[in-house]
Order: structure tokens, then C-alpha cells, then sequence
């Protein structure tokens, strides 16, 4: 590996740590201040409708959040709250259309639901729920959603008390989704969280979408997935009112996960996003083009270094980009940036290749200032990384001697000459040592992470062993002692809150 290309590693890493990845005490306070106002509003929409009460199971982070690759501030998140729907969900028929979209149509169950005990102290909310052709509706499941927090925040006055510090809450309509804005109001270090709330319904498996692929990158334990009451803005008419998004992130947060550099790739491909104004390219486009990676790839691919990813990836978003085409990983009919205009679909493909013709030419500023804002970039030249990397040793030996430009016949200038290509000369050397510090403690982070992978491949082995062991002695029990629509067992590190 040449000087540059270990330089850029170096530059990627501090990068990373500057500007992408969330503090720790950011992500801490963010996670204390909403899970205790949410514990608060939750407790009054419970009081506000007993519907509510009785079938909110859980709530959960979604997004980039849950998936570990949020980026700069811990500022936005989706939460997922888990409605569960009266009925045996075998009794709902689902409806495939548009790649990404479910019709669920619920007959007689539903219209049984009057003649429940339940029905006027908590079923009766359902009512509006469906059209004349039994349908559920999504924007009148929004809707139900949307007025119980509305309730309840007019029941606290909009505000809440954390630790002693008021938050300010205010509740709106963000196109499909509605966002709770979280602010302080006392004389206190800034706070802004903007929360989008997500009622959703969960089916499990072996309950599948037909027509939409799996994948064996997923682990059996792995068996929900959601509809979401985001509308079809390619469908108009009743049918847009009876299209639910369908939503597979524990899946592909257990696709993406245990994989080397993947996710600070995968951050830094965000950050270059928008440093770059795209702002037609969600950031779950970004996301499937690791999805379709990681099921072409081994497992060894993402051990490279995270300079070789970047560029590897960064390739295929211009790709995908130039064909105007990234797959839904799902569903691949459903092209997730069919609707990009020309002249934007232009411009963000001649953005990506300046960065990667930098690439090619081993231009390492030019490739780290396209990340940055303009004010970045100047926090960033101050950083000691970059007083110390930004000049080469060529660099340094090609700089004129004084001596060379100065003609003088005195003794006494032929002697500062001589002393000033002296002091070149040390420059030079200094210069040379500091990089081969930094080549050998890059040789070090390599060997390191040489240890780490054969630790984690040894782990994966140990770990893959002891399944196999569970999965002989589940074999052994009748099937009639087992619940195949038992609730999933979610991994110690899933950010379920409640």
C-alpha cells in the first residue's frame, strides 16, 4: 500500500470521528430525554383510548438509528410502535400490487368485533378503520394515532420534566408521517429531537409477501416484519388510501450486521451524501446498495481496508446512479429512484466521479474536502492529523533551496544559503520520519485487526456450533409443544425500549 493510500485511511478514520459518528454522551442524552417524555405521553394516550392501552406491545427505534448507522447528530429517529390488530391475522387477505406496497382486507373478522363485550369500551375505534370493500385504511389508522398524541399532549400541557429540565413538545403532520419536535427551555446547552411516530403492524413468519425474495443472510431467530401506513404517491384514488408500505429492517438490520467496516463505510457514503446536496437519495438507497453487496460478497470482503470499500462502493452508487437504477433488495421490479429527475440524476453522477477520479489519482484532499461543509473543511486543516499528513516528503525534498534562487559573491550569503538547504534538509528528514511513524502504526491497526477478525471468525465458529446444538434439541420436541406464532427473542443489543 502506497504513502497516500494509508494517508487516506488515516484521513477517512479522522474524518469519521470529527464529523460522522454520533458522542456518546449526545446519543446517551437523546436516548434518557426521550424514553422518559415518551414514557410520559404513552401513559396518557394509554388513559386517552383503552384500545391504545390494550394493544400497544411495543415500541421500538427504527431507521438508521436501529440500524447503528446514524450519522453526525443524534438530532432525528423514527420509533415503531407495535399495534396489534383483534383478530387472528390468518383471517387477513394480503394483496400484492406495486412492488413495496400490501393491501390488507379483513372480512368477517372485523365485522364480528360489534358483538365483542369490548366493543364500546375499546373496539369501537376500529370501526373507521376499513372502506365498504373491507379494506384497512392507512391514513385512518394514522389518523386514530395521530389524535390519541395530540390527546395527551394537550392533557400535559405540551410539555414534560426530565431531571428537572422542561422539554417543550409540539406534534405535526410531516407528509406520511407525523413528527414530535422535543425542545428545552431553560438555561441549558441546546436540545432539538425531532421524533417521527410510526404505528405499524407486525406479521411473522412463515407468513411471507408473495412475490418477495429471501435471503439466507439471515439468521432463523429473525422472523418479523411490518407494514407501514405510508401511502403509495404512485397510486391516486381509493387505492392509495388501501396501500401499506411493507417494512423488512430486522431483517436487513441482521443482513448488515457483524460485518467489519460495512457500517462506517456505509457512514461515510451518508456524509458524502450530503456534503454533495443530494437530496433527492434517501438514505435507505444508500443502505440497499450495501444490502445487494453484502449477498454478492463473502464475508471476508468487508475485512479490507476502509479506504479500498469506500472506493469499491462508491463505484457502484455512481453505477447505479448513471443506469438510474438502484432494486428494492426485495423486490427488484421496484427501481427505488425511478422518479429522479434527468437534470438531478446528472449532476449527482458528475459529483460522484470528481471524487472518484480523485480516488484514482491518489488526490487525498480533494477527496476528504468533498465530505466536508466549507466550515468543516477549515476545522478540519487545523487538526493535528492534517498539519502533520498534508505534506509528502516529495514534497518537501522538491522545494527550491534558497541557495538555488539567491546569487549573492559574499561569503556571508553563500553561508545562509548553505545553512538554509541545511535546514531544508532537516525538514525533509522530519517530514520523512513522521511518515514512517504513521506507516508503521499503520502496520500496527492492521495486524491489530488481523487478531480482532480471527477472534470474531473464531467467535462466529463457537457461536454457529451452539445453534446447531439448539436447533438438534428443538428437533427433538413434538411439534404440537411448539408456537410457531410465539413472539420473536430480540438480540441483547436491539434498541427496544419498551
Amino acid at each position: 500500500m502506497s504513502v497516500k493510500k494509508k494517508n487516506l485511511d488515516v484521513y477517512l478514520e479522522e474524518v469519521h470521528k470529527q464529523f460522522i459518528a454520533i458522542k456518546d454522551d449526545d446519543f446517551s442524552r437523546a436516548q434518557e430525554v426521550f424514553k422518559s417524555v415518551f414514557e410520559q405521553i404513552k401513559q396518557k394516550m394509554g388513559e386517552k383510548c383503552n384500545y391504545f392501552k390494550k394493544y400497544s406491545s411495543e415500541v421500538m427505534y427504527g431507521g438508521s438509528v436501529y440500524d447503528g448507522t446514524k450519522t453526525s447528530k443524534m438530532d432525528e429517529f423514527d420509533m415503531d410502535i407495535v399495534i396489534r390488530l383483534p383478530i387472528n391475522y390468518d383471517d387477513i387477505i394480503m394483496e400484492c400490487g406495486q412492488p413495496g406496497f400490501v393491501r390488507l382486507k379483513i372480512g368477517s373478522a372485523f365485522d364480528n368485533l360489534d358483538k365483542q363485550q369490548e366493543w364500546e369500551q375499546c373496539h369501537k375505534v376500529t370501526r373507521e378503520w376499513r372502506d365498504t370493500d373491507k379494506y384497512l385504511l392507512q391514513n385512518k389508522f394514522r389518523s386514530w394515532m395521530h389524535g390519541i398524541v395530540q390527546k395527551a399532549l394537550n392533557e400535559m400541557n405540551d410539555c414534560a420534566n426530565v431531571n428537572g429540565t422542561t422539554y417543550l413538545m409540539k406534534y405535526k403532520e410531516t407528509g406520511p408521517a407525523y413528527t414530535l419536535y422535543i425542545r428545552n427551555v431553560e438555561n441549558d446547552e441546546e436540545f432539538k429531537l425531532d421524533v417521527d411516530l410510526v404505528p405499524v403492524i407486525r406479521f411473522m413468519l412463515p407468513r411471507w409477501p408473495k412475490g418477495y425474495r429471501t435471503t439466507n443472510k439471515v439468521r432463523p431467530s429473525c422472523r418479523e416484519w411490518l407494514v407501514v401506513p405510508k401511502p403509495n404517491k404512485a397510486v391516486s384514488g381509493a387505492d392509495r388510501s388501501r396501500c401499506w408500505r411493507l417494512s423488512f429492517q430486522k431483517h436487513e438490520r441482521d443482513i448488515l450486521k457483524d460485518f467489519h467496516h460495512l457500517k462506517k463505510v456505509l457512514r461515510l457514503m451518508k456524509k458524502l451524501r450530503t456534503a454533495l446536496k443530494m437530496k433527492a437519495i434517501a438514505s435507505y438507497y444508500i443502505k440497499t446498495l450495501f444490502l445487494w453487496k453484502v449477498d454478492k460478497e463473502d464475508k471476508q470482503f468487508w475485512q479490507n481496508s476502509v479506504s479500498f470499500l469506500f472506493g469499491i462502493m462508491l463505484q457502484e452508487f455512481h453505477d447505479a446512479l448513471k443506469q438510474n437504477n438502484i432494486p428494492y433488495f426485495w423486490n427488484s421490479k421496484n427501481n427505488l429512484i425511478e422518479s429522479l429527475k434527468p437534470a438531478q440524476q446528472k449532476l449527482y453522477t458528475e459529483n460522484l466521479k470528481k471524487v472518484l477520479d480523485s480516488i484514482q489519482a491518489n488526490d487525498v484532499d480533494k477527496i476528504i474536502f468533498a465530505f466536508l461543509e466549507p466550515d468543516e473543511i477549515e476545522q478540519f486543516k487545523i487538526s493535528e492529523i492534517y498539519q502533520r499528513c498534508s505534506m509528502s516528503p516529495a514534497a518537501a525534498a522538491c522545494k527550491p533551496s534558497r541557495s538555488s534562487s539567491i546569487t549573492s559573491s559574499t561569503s556571508s550569503q553563500e553561508q545562509g544559503n548553505s545553512q538554509n538547504s541545511q535546514m531544508d534538509d532537516r525538514q525533509t528528514v522530519l517530514l520523512k520520519s513522521i511518515v514512517d511513524k504513521l506507516d508503521l502504526l499503520t502496520q500496527k491497526l492492521e495486524l491489530q485487526e488481523q487478531r480482532i477478525i480471527k477472534l470474531e471468525t473464531a467467535y462466529e465458529l463457537s457461536r454457529k456450533g451452539s445453534q446447531k446444538t439448539k436447533l438438534e434439541e428443538t428437533a427433538q420436541v413434538p411439534d404440537n409443544m411448539r408456537n410457531v406464532n410465539a413472539a420473536p427473542q430480540f438480540d441483547s443489543d436491539a434498541l427496544i425500549l419498551f
